[in-house]
């Protein structure tokens, strides 16, 4: 479970996220002499509030908390597509018999297009990458620290 600070003031959209309220605790007292029901009471697609004097908390999952952060990582991408396809459209407008800056914008457009399935992740796992059969005489190397040493020897 993860708690994170909102303002009071913040309003909340279940519909956006497709997550509904949970169980609410209207002090730190209530909440903490629950202990491990009352977070266990916060089920999958369910957000709980605690409400203290001067904040309010919700808190859930990490599987709902894992959805979110995929949701914010494609948001991001998006957003930083779109900041790159307008600057290259901007390109094309002042060199529009440019193939290549044409060529940019589509490659560009493809890009931002990308996945129809938002991210999310399942815990906090470390990436291992998959073992995959190479010809002998490619030099792959999947350990960042000696990546970064090739790389700045260049």
């Amino acid at each position: 479970m993860l708690l994170t600070e909102t303002s009071p003031q913040a309003v909340f959209s279940a519909a956006a996220t497709d997550l509904k309220p949970g169980p609410e605790w209207a002090s730190f007292e209530q909440f903490r002499t629950g202990g491990v029901p009352a977070l266990e009471s916060i089920h999958p697609g369910h957000v709980g509030t605690l409400r203290t004097k001067a904040n309010v908390y919700r808190i859930l999952g990490d599987r709902d908390f894992q959805g979110l952060i995929g949701l914010a990582s494609e948001v991001d991408r998006l957003r930083n597509g779109f900041a790159t396809m307008i600057h290259a459209v901007r390109v094309v407008k002042e060199n529009p018999h440019s193939p290549s800056a044409v060529e940019l914008l589509i490659h560009i457009a493809t890009q931002c297009a990308g996945s129809p399935v938002l991210p999310a992740r399942e815990g906090h796992e470390p990436h291992v990458p998959e073992q995959v059969s190479l010809p002998e005489d490619d030099e792959v190397i999947l350990d960042p620290a000696q990546l970064r040493d090739r790389v700045s020897q260049r």
